[in-house]
């Protein structure tokens, strides 16, 4: 009896293993350093977008991973140039909202006993919205140490830069430009399979045709920077046949090149 345990233990630790295997496969959402938070949450529409990117404006070298912060929902809503009727009100309680459901992050974690392991958690440890309009957020512990580590070494662009873009799809070059930018560099090139780029941009549930990815997505994206951040954009695809496998993406910044 105690060897059939011991088989049937042995199967379901091999099934586990299997599952565990395919989760670490799945590149697309796992996020092991700041830059990959840039690249998780393609899937919120373009207010939810800068409303957390407004989030992370708040975070500074110095603070503590566990630091409380606080903004009202009036401010919000001047920033982001909306009237101050009850609507906008809702439509930033109900972004914060969605913020809270829809930001989950999936870590790859060592547990004590030395196997690997996924931890499931989620970007906010918190939000309160009050009566008032007051609003209250905090990084999950586990979230805290990306967001620093996103917005020391990657983010470099400013909020008047996000305001420029108004397109979803912008929004997330914009980040993924900065993400994979090492500092103030004049040419980044971004390079991922096809899977890679959908994921970023659509989630982790949604997909659409190569074509229809190109023209309503990337097309679009691309030259949104171009017009308005003084980019210019060149992008490569790669075929295995004649099926699309990956893009590379190579941004120019002229902002940064010195005239003659």
């Amino acid at each position: 009896m105690l060897i059939e345990e011991e088989v049937t233990f042995l199967k379901k630790n091999k099934k586990a293993q299997k599952a565990l295997n395919s989760l670490l496969s799945r590149q697309d959402y796992l996020v092991v350093q700041g830059n990959d938070l840039a690249k998780s949450f393609g899937g919120l529409k373009a207010f939810e977008q800068r409303v957390l990117d407004y989030c992370f404006s708040f975070v500074h070298a110095e603070d503590e991973p566990t630091k409380l912060y606080e903004v009202s929902a009036l401010e919000v809503i001047k920033h982001f140039g909306l009237n101050t009727s009850g609507d906008s009100y809702q439509r930033v309680a109900q972004a914060f909202k969605t913020l809270n459901e829809n930001t989950a992050l999936y870590l790859p974690t060592t547990l004590p006993s030395g196997e690997r392991g996924i931890l499931m958690t989620q970007l906010f440890g918190r939000i309160v919205f009050g009566e008032s309009g007051t609003v209250q957020f905090k990084f999950s512990e586990d979230a805290a140490p990306l967001v620093f580590d996103l917005k020391t070494k990657f983010y470099s662009f400013h909020l008047r830069e996000l305001a420029r873009i108004h397109g979803k799809y912008g929004l997330i070059l914009l980040k993924l430009w900065e993400s994979y930018r090492h500092g103030h560099e004049i040419v980044t090139t971004i390079s991922g399979s096809t899977e890679d780029w959908q994921g970023w941009f659509l989630g982790k549930e949604r997909r659409v045709t190569a074509s229809r990815f190109y023209t309503t997505i990337l097309k679009r994206a691309t030259e949104e920077l171009e017009e308005k951040l003084n980019a210019e954009c060149t992008l490569l695809s790669y075929k295995k046949g004649r099926k699309i496998v990956s893009y590379e993406l190579t941004i120019l910044d002229k902002s940064k090149l010195v005239n003659p």
